[in-house]
């Protein structure tokens, strides 16, 4: 493995405090029309959390303006303790999703955070395990 990509992960868990179990790149929905954010999907031994990652896709940094863009500050992880995870589903996808949709899998996860009922949208690789093993930490704990 790349000394930057060793040393990327080992402050991640410093900064997290907490072990990588598994992770992905994915994406995180804030509503069901939201073209959604660009991140890491990282599973620890207590949730599942999203990193957000800076930066603009292909497609926009073509049309970008020449003068530089205003920097925003660091935003906070999404974290979903798996002990507040009520259920994982995978919603439906409609006829066009298969030619205009992401090629990742949606998932949809139900979990209580101050005693409300919230949902958090996201796209998964389904090349990779890391659905199935977000099922069996979720069914574990």
């Amino acid at each position: 493995m790349d000394e930057n990509v060793e040393a990327f992960w080992a402050k991640f868990e410093k900064e997290t405090g907490e072990k990588v179990l598994a992770r992905t790149m994915g994406q995180y929905f804030a509503t069901p029309k939201d073209r959604g954010d660009w991140g890491l999907l990282v599973l620890s031994p207590t949730g599942i959390r999203f990193r957000k990652t800076p930066g603009e896709n292909w497609f926009a940094s073509l049309f970008k303006a020449s003068s530089p863009s205003v920097t925003v500050g660091s935003e906070e992880d999404i974290f979903i303790p798996y002990a507040s995870i009520a259920k994982i589903s995978n919603p439906p996808r409609k006829f066009l999703d298969f030619l205009f949709g992401t090629p990742f899998l949606a998932i949809i996860i139900s979990f209580a955070k101050n005693g409300e009922d919230q949902e958090a949208r996201f796209a998964v690789d389904p090349k990779g395990d890391f659905y199935a093993k977000l099922e069996v930490f979720t069914k574990t704990t």
